[in-house]
């Protein structure tokens, strides 16, 4: 039966660079604390108590699941604390930068190209939400992919971050997923005996799950109340989702529409970065031929 690896951030890099490669995905066992993401869930309640019981009808979410998009501007504790994460972030650069070399008359001039935030979201899922069909999410970006054995560099425009805003297990729908299908072509998955080969990502508060996007996935059945929500709380599962893309597609999420500049210039540099206020270089994302972040500082 395959699993999902788990490993401590006290592991270097390299450990959850292979992780990645090899099975597509990867738990983090402290990923953060539960003090932390308990500030998060007060930050998105006003947002989540305010939509009464209508959920999203967009894509994979057929009307049980609330959300809580613009997600950087409305929880500083995920865009600080989660988003901006050191080993996250240093695992967008792993798998998603690009650096080209390309000629002008006799010179060679290398180009680079940082990752961008794709989409922040909140998912709230209640009981009673069927599971998902597995996909890939890079299905947004007309990805294409070729069968192999091995990983190689630059073969996703996609990663993933997940954050439970609670514990995730079976019972309450956790995200299903099937370990190496990253390196799988396009033709259509046989998943063989489900049982052996999808897994669910089970996570206690305070880890977070990362994964390509090409891998199989999808949210598991919450088929009725599990009776542990807290006293005047709603039963849900919340799950902080986070996918950043190559800097040369394009954002899932529209950035420059979804957070006004003033409030951009408060962020952290590399959340400015990675929603776009940096230049991919030679000549993408540019205002008057100069990087965006001048407007920052006037």
């Amino acid at each position: 039966m395959v699993t999902v690896p788990r490993l401590s951030r006290a592991q270097p890099l390299t450990g959850f660079t292979e992780a990645l490669e090899k099975h597509g995905c990867v738990i983090i066992t402290d990923f953060t604390d539960a003090e932390t993401v308990a500030r998060a869930n007060q930050e998105v309640k006003p947002w989540l108590d305010g939509q009464g019981n209508e959920g999203a009808k967009v894509g994979a979410l057929s009307g049980n699941t609330q959300t809580v998009t613009r997600l950087i501007s409305r929880s500083p504790t995920v865009r600080e604390q989660f988003f901006a994460d050191s080993l996250y972030q240093s695992l967008c650069e792993q798998f998603l930068t690009l650096e080209t070399t390309t000629w002008y008359g006799d010179e060679a001039r290398v180009g680079r190209s940082d990752p961008l935030l794709s989409i922040a979201i909140t998912f709230a899922i209640p009981p009673g939400t069927p599971a998902q069909g597995l996909h890939r999410d890079d299905k947004n970006h007309h990805a294409r992919h070729t069968a192999t054995d091995r990983y190689s560099k630059g073969r996703d425009m996609l990663l993933g971050l997940f954050v439970p805003g609670c514990d995730t297990c079976e019972a309450n729908g956790a995200t299903r997923v099937v370990p190496g299908s990253h390196l799988w072509g396009d033709e259509k998955p046989d998943f063989g005996d489900q049982a052996q080969t999808v897994v669910d990502a089970e996570m206690k508060v305070g880890e977070a799950f990362i994964m390509l996007g090409s891998l199989y996935h999808g949210g598991g059945e919450y088929s009725k109340p599990l009776g542990n929500a807290a006293a005047g709380e709603i039963e849900r599962r919340i799950v902080y989702a986070m996918f950043s893309c190559s800097g040369v597609h394009r954002q899932e999420e529209v950035s420059f529409l979804s957070y006004p500049i003033e409030e951009v210039k408060t962020y952290s540099k590399v959340v400015q970065d990675r929603l776009g206020w940096k230049q991919s270089e030679p000549n993408l994302g540019w205002v008057d031929l100069k990087s965006p972040e001048f407007m920052l500082s006037t």
